[in-house]
C-alpha cells in the first residue's frame, strides 16, 4: 500500500489489518474499473474476504471510499508537514523550502498509484459526501500554504509579498490539475517530474518583484 493507506498501524481500529486490505482492494478495483462499476463483491474478492466481512467494517462502498480518501490524504499532509519542518530546520533558502514541500507532496502520491487515482479521480464521482470531503482536504492544503506564505512574509518581507488566500487556492487547484493529468494518463510513476513546475507556480506567486 506504499504507506498511503496503513490502518493496520492504528490501534483504535478493530481488526485493522483486514480493514486495510479492504481499503486497498477498493483502490485497486477503482483503478481497474472505476468507482461506479466497483461492487462490494469486487472489493471482497480482491481483499480475499467475504462480503459479510466487508459489511462488518463498512456500511457501503461510499463509506469505504471516504475512509480510504481520508487516510490517504491525512498521510500525504503528514509527509508534507514533515518536509516543511525538515527544510526549516536545515536552514534552506525560502525558495528551496517551497520546493521541498511541493516535491514531498508529489512524491507521496507517486508512491501509491491506485490510491492517487482514488484521491484525484474517483472521489469526484462518489456523490455529495465525497465531494464535501474533497473540499475539506483542499482547504487544508490551502491552509498549509497560507501558513507557510504568512511566515515567509514575516521573515523575508523584502522578498516575499502578502498573497490573498484566493490566489493560493487557485494555485492549489492548478497543481491538482497538473497531477490529475498525469494520473489520467496512467503515468503516476513520472508524477515527480512535474514537481518543479508546481513549485515554480507557488514561488512565482509569492516572490516580490
Amino acid at each position: 500500500m506504499s504507506g498511503l493507506v496503513s490502518p493496520e498501524t492504528d490501534p483504535t481500529v478493530e481488526d485493522a489489518q483486514r480493514r486495510g486490505r479492504i481499503l486497498w482492494a477498493l483502490a485497486a478495483s477503482m483503478a481497474e474499473k472505476g468507482y461506479p462499476s466497483t461492487t462490494i463483491s469486487d472489493i471482497a474478492r480482491i481483499a480475499r474476504v467475504s462480503k459479510t466481512i466487508v459489511y462488518a467494517h463498512f456500511r457501503d462502498k461510499e463509506q469505504c471510499l471516504l475512509e480510504l480518501y481520508s487516510r490517504a490524504t491525512d498521510r500525504v499532509l503528514d509527509i508534507v508537514r514533515t518536509a516543511q519542518t525538515e527544510a526549516t530546520e536545515q536552514g534552506l533558502e525560502w525558495r528551496d523550502r517551497i520546493r521541498a514541500v511541493i516535491e514531498a507532496y508529489f512524491a507521496a502520491l507517486a508512491e501509491g498509484p491506485a490510491v492517487a487515482w482514488a484521491a484525484l479521480v474517483e472521489v469526484q464521482a462518489a456523490g455529495p459526501s465525497a465531494l464535501a470531503r474533497r473540499r475539506e482536504v483542499l482547504e487544508r492544503y490551502v491552509d498549509l500554504l497560507v501558513a507557510i506564505a504568512g511566515e515567509l512574509t514575516r521573515t523575508h518581507p523584502d522578498e516575499v509579498r502578502a498573497v490573498d488566500r484566493r490566489l493560493i487556492m487557485a494555485a492549489v487547484g492548478g497543481i491538482n490539475e497538473l497531477m490529475l493529468a498525469r494520473v489520467e494518463r496512467a503515468d503516476v510513476e513520472h508524477l515527480r517530474d512535474d514537481a518543479g513546475v508546481a513549485a515554480d507556480v507557488v514561488i512565482g506567486l509569492l516572490e516580490r518583484r
